[in-house]
C-alpha cells in the first residue's frame, strides 16, 4: 500500500516498520534467557527485527536497522566518550537496542554506556554469562516464525468470514466484518464517491476521504493511499480496474496497519470489487436498454403502443402520465449522465434516460416528478456540478412523451438565464420564455417593424413614449393605474398612447397588438 505521509521514527526505532518484529517486552519475559533491562527504567514499546552478535568497534556497515546488537564488549573502549560515540553510531543506523554480555570483559554494565543509551533513548540490556547469544537469536527467529504463521491463519479465517458475510449480508455485511476484525471505522463509496455502506462513526471521515481522493486523482497510477498520523492510519483503496473504478474502500484504524492487517484489507478489496462489479454490469445493461426505449419514444410525436409497453420493465404503468426532464451542463463541461442516473437509481424513482445534443433527457412518472427533481439536484450539488440546470416539462400521456422534450429544453434555458437550478415549464412567464436566445431573437425581429419609429429615434419625446408604453402594457391597459405609476395625468397618458398608435400603426385597444408590442419591448430589454 502506498504511503503519502508517515510519522518520523523516534531515536532507537527502525526506519521502516517490520511486519513481524518481536517486541522487547516479549523477549524480556523469556525467563530462560535471564535478560535484564538496564535502561530505561520501564520497558519501552520497541519492536526488533533481529538479534545480531557483533564485536566490532564500528559495526554499522554490517547493520540494516531494527536490530538488537549483542556484544561482550571485547573491543569496546573503556573511555566514556568513546563508549558514547559507539552508542551514537548505533542510533544513527536505527539499531533498536544494545545487549551487553557481562562477565567477559566487563563485570557490570559500564556507567558511560548507560549514560549514552539514556541520552539517545536506546534500550540497554544485560545478558548474564551463562546465556549464549545464539539462544537469544534463536528465540527471536522462533517468535518471528510464530507471528508469520499466526498472520497466515488469521488471513485464512478472515477470508472465510468475509465470504460468508458477503453471501449473507452483501456489502453491508462485509463492511461490518472488516470493521470488527481491524477495530476500524470503515466506509465504502461508489464510483461517484457516494456512501454505499459504513460501520463505526463516520461523521467527518467522508470529507477527509474526499480530500485524499483528490490527491489520488492527481496520480492515476496509484490505486491506494495511506496517511499515518499520531492518531492512527487512514487507508483508502480503489475498487475495480484502473480504467474505471467501481468504488472506494476507506478504513481508519487507531494505530498503524500491520502487514497482517494489510493482507486482510487486500482480501476485503477483492471481495468488495466482486460485489460492486457484478451488479454494476447489470445496472449498466439496464440503463442501455432504457436509453434505447427512450430514444424510440423521442423519435416521433406519437409512438406505437408496443414501444410504450416496454416502459413497464422500468417501473412505469400503462396509464401513467409522464414528464420529461433535461439536465443541461454548461458549455465545455462533462455530461452529468452518470450523476443523474445514479441519483435516480438511489432514490428508487422509475426512469429511463439518454444523452442528446440538448443534454441528459430523462423520462419519469408525473407522480414521481418532485422526488426525481430533488434526487437529481441533490446529486448534482453533492458532486459540485453547479453548472448543470434542470428543465421540467408539463405532464403528458406516455404516447405523447416526445412533445415534452422541447418544453423541458426551454425550461432549462429559462433556468440558466434566471440563474436558477430548476425551471418548470408550467410556471414560465413572458420574461422566462424570452430567456431562450432563439425565441428572443425571433420575437425581436418580428416586433422590429412596429417599434422601429420609437426605437430608431434618439429624441427625448420618443424615449418618454417607450417608457409610457411599457408601463401602460404592464398595467394591463389600465389608464388610472398606469398614469399613477408614471406620475402623470391620465389625459397626458392618453395623448402619449395616441402618439404611439400614430407612429407604430398598432391599435392599443386590440389585444393582439398589445401582446406584440409588449413582447417586442421585453425582447429589446434582454
Amino acid at each position: 500500500m502506498d504511503t503519502v505521509s508517515m510519522t518520523h521514527a523516534a531515536p532507537g526505532t527502525p526506519a521502516a516498520e517490520d511486519p513481524y518484529g518481536v517486541s522487547l517486552a516479549w523477549l524480556l519475559d523469556q525467563e530462560a534467557l535471564g535478560l535484564r533491562l538496564v535502561e530505561p527504567a520501564e520497558v519501552p514499546e520497541v519492536s526488533l527485527g533481529w538479534a545480531h552478535a557483533i564485536e566490532l568497534v564500528d559495526p554499522t556497515p554490517f547493520l540494516g536497522g531494527g536490530e538488537l546488537v549483542l556484544t561482550t564488549g571485547l573491543r569496546m573502549p573503556r573511555a566514556r566518550a568513546e563508549q558514547a560515540a559507539y552508542v551514537e553510531r548505533l542510533a544513527a543506523v536505527s539499531v533498536v537496542g544494545l545487549a551487553l554480555g557481562v562477565g567477559v570483559r566487563f563485570a557490570t554494565i559500564p556507567v558511560g554506556l548507560r549514560q549514552a543509551c539514556r541520552r539517545v533513548g536506546m534500550p540497554l540490556l544485560e545478558v548474564p554469562l551463562p546465556t549464549p547469544f545464539v539462544a537469544i537469536t534463536q528465540a527471536v527467529a522462533a517468535r518471528r516464525a510464530e507471528q508469520q504463521n499466526a498472520a497466515m491463519h488469521r488471513a485464512a479465517s478472515f477470508q472465510r468470514q468475509m465470504t460468508r458475510a458477503a453471501l449473507e449480508g452483501g456489502i453491508a455485511g462485509l463492511t461490518a466484518v472488516v470493521a470488527r476484525e481491524l477495530d476500524a471505522v470503515v466506509l465504502v463509496l461508489d464510483e461517484l464517491e457516494h456512501p454505499v455502506a459504513w460501520a463505526g462513526e463516520t461523521s467527518d471521515l467522508r470529507e477527509r476521504v474526499a480530500a485524499e481522493l483528490v490527491a489520488l486523482a492527481a496520480r492515476p497510477a496509484r490505486t491506494s493511499i495511506a496517511v499515518v498520523s499520531d492518531t492512527g492510519t487512514l487507508a483508502v483503496q480503489r475498487l475495480g480496474g484502473l480504467e474505471r473504478p467501481s468504488g472506494w474502500l476507506a478504513v481508519e484504524t487507531p494505530g498503524p496497519l500491520s502487514v497482517g492487517d494489510r493482507l486482510l484489507l487486500n482480501q476485503a478489496v477483492s471481495l468488495l470489487t466482486l460485489q460492486r462489479e457484478r451488479p454494476r454490469e447489470l445496472v449498466d445493461a439496464r440503463h442501455r436498454l432504457g436509453a434505447t426505449v427512450l430514444e424510440l419514444l423521442l423519435d416521433d410525436d406519437v409512438v406505437a403502443p408496443s414501444v410504450v409497453r416496454h416502459l413497464g420493465h422500468f417501473g412505469f404503468e400503462a396509464d401513467d402520465h409522464v414528464r420529461m426532464l433535461v439536465a443541461s451542463a454548461a458549455k465545455g463541461r462533462t455530461s452529468p449522465l452518470p450523476l443523474v442516473a445514479h441519483a435516480l437509481d438511489a432514490a428508487s424513482v422509475a426512469h429511463v434516460e439518454t444523452e442528446t445534443d440538448d443534454g441528459v433527457v430523462v423520462l419519469v412518472r408525473d407522480s414521481d416528478v418532485s422526488a426525481a427533481v430533488d434526487a437529481v439536484t441533490s446529486g448534482l450539488s453533492r458532486a459540485g456540478r453547479h453548472d448543470v440546470v434542470v428543465g421540467v416539462s408539463g405532464a403528458l400521456p406516455t404516447e405523447r412523451a416526445a412533445a415534452g422534450r422541447a418544453a423541458a429544453v426551454h425550461a432549462a434555458a429559462s433556468a440558466r438565464a434566471s440563474h436558477e437550478q430548476v425551471g418548470w415549464y408550467g410556471t414560465l412567464t413572458l420574461e422566462s420564455i424570452l430567456a431562450d436566445e432563439v425565441v428572443r431573437a425571433r420575437v425581436a425581429t418580428l416586433a422590429a417593424s412596429p417599434l422601429a419609429p420609437l426605437l430608431d429615434s434618439r429624441a427625448e419625446r420618443e424615449r418618454v413614449l417607450l417608457e409610457s408604453l411599457e408601463v401602460f402594457l404592464r398595467h394591463n391597459g389600465s389608464w388610472e393605474t398606469a398614469s399613477r405609476a408614471l406620475g402623470v395625468h391620465r389625459h397626458t397618458l392618453r395623448n402619449r398612447m395616441a402618439r404611439v398608435e400614430e407612429l407604430t400603426g398598432a391599435r392599443l385597444d386590440v389585444a393582439e397588438d398589445r401582446v406584440a408590442l409588449l413582447l417586442g419591448l421585453l425582447a429589446r430589454e434582454r
